[in-house]
């Protein structure tokens, strides 16, 4: 099976957690069931899209969005994980949103990613 990347009209599910710029946790998404979007579809802000652009199953990365070049009020860091990548249904395109989760939830015994303690 091909290990598609993040790209146009592609379905990326995903886990992440998200600091504010002081470091302080404002939402933890590792241990539930992942976060779908339509990649390109405006589903999210541009300036993640153009960071997890290129990404594919299995992929970890730490995104920065800081507020002088983006859309957001404050500076953000996310770590993010890839769960999974799938091409879009005709209905999700037309739509701009994903249909169906295609991933299960991490248990707690997973090591599947591990949070790096600033």
């Amino acid at each position: 099976m091909e290990n598609l990347c993040a790209d146009k009209n592609r379905v990326v599910a995903l886990r992440y957690i998200m600091r504010n710029g002081n470091g302080e946790i404002l939402e933890d998404t590792m241990q539930t069931l992942p976060v779908n979007y339509l990649h390109g579809s405006g589903g999210i802000l541009s300036a993640l899209q153009q960071q997890i652009k290129g990404l594919k199953t299995g992929d970890k990365k730490k995104i920065y969005l800081f507020k002088e070049s983006s859309d957001a009020d404050d500076d953000f860091e996310f770590d993010v994980i890839i769960d999974d990548v799938r091409e879009a249904l005709a209905e999700e395109i037309i739509l701009g949103y994903p249909l169906q989760i295609t991933t299960e939830i991490c248990n707690d015994d997973c090591n599947c990613y591990e949070v790096s303690k600033k």
